[in-house]
């Protein structure tokens, strides 16, 4: 298969035009250097290395960046005022990240109206951050509902079940939140989920290193991760999510996870959103993993 696969799914897709709504979120990348703990409290202390500040654009932005070189076009709807910044002090040597503060500006966001049937594909990525709050959105859309450490256990999926979705992408923690415990089996938990609680045609559920999984409700299709040189996870899960909803989209590979799966892993060779997956970048990085 190798970059063939890669080739075969640019054809099925580059037709589609679509729709990214959610919030962009401003990531800031400060390099520092440890210097110790203080003295007087148990605090570690950081010296700022001289190094380049790195300013990115996350959240939808960056899901709108991944697929912007395989569709035919892309609508970007989103805040646009810097409202979400989450600024991280990270290691000068290795970018590990010893620190984050985050600023939240989200009391101005206005309504938002869209409908599904002026695209082809519609995405909606909600980051809990208040944006998708006040969407007036139509039927049809794919759908990521973010739990991270400002809205643990408050961004669920369930405040969206109302709507009928194409698809709808969680990862382990979100899903086992929406079914108020750990999944074990994870067969028959994913099929409670899709039958029960998410009211959509499609599921994909990302795993981290394990893989993925996905159902229509009728069968299991598992998918294994591909290796990487990590260098940062950080946003692998949104990258997945928008080569996910192209599946979805398109009804001849929605069965292929190997798409997704790859574009995630190419997406943590990079810190966090400094690149976008390309057509050219996908297909070198099928030929090297998938035989």
């Amino acid at each position: 298969m190798s970059g063939v696969l890669v080739e075969k799914f640019i054809e099925k897709v580059k037709h589609l035009r679509v729709a990214v709504i959610g919030e962009t979120i401003i990531d800031e990348f400060i390099p520092v250097v440890y210097e110790g703990h203080s003295i007087k409290s148990a605090c570690p202390v950081y010296k700022l290395s001289g190094g380049i500040k790195t300013v990115q654009q996350g959240g939808a932005a960056a899901i709108a960046g991944h697929l912007k070189d395989f569709v035919q076009s892309v609508q970007l709807i989103t805040n646009t005022n810097g409202e979400i910044v989450k600024t991280r002090y990270v290691d000068s040597f290795d970018q590990k990240k010893h620190v984050e503060v985050n600023k939240f500006e989200i009391g101005g966001f206005r309504e938002v109206q869209v409908d599904c049937n002026e695209f082809d594909v519609c995405i909606v990525a909600d980051f809990g951050h208040g944006f998708c709050d006040h969407l007036k959105i139509t039927d049809g859309f794919h759908l990521n509902c973010q739990t991270n450490s400002n809205n643990f256990g408050f961004n669920r999926i369930s405040k969206w079940k109302k709507y009928r979705k194409k698809s709808v992408s969680l990862d382990l923690r979100e899903a086992s939140l929406q079914m108020n415990r750990n999944i074990a089996d994870l067969d028959s938990d994913i099929l409670e989920l899709f039958n029960y609680e998410i009211n959509s045609d499609s599921l994909f559920l990302t795993l981290g290193g394990k893989g993925s999984v996905y159902t229509n409700g009728k069968e299991v299709i598992r998918q294994e991760a591909y290796p990487s040189k990590i260098v940062d996870t950080i946003g692998a899960g949104d990258t997945y999510f928008s080569f996910a909803c192209l599946l979805a989209a398109v009804p001849s590979v929605v069965n292929d996870l190997k798409i997704p799966s790859l574009a995630a892993s190419l997406s943590t060779t990079w810190l966090c959103n400094e690149k976008s997956v390309t057509r050219k970048s996908l297909i070198e990085y099928a030929n090297r993993y998938v035989s």
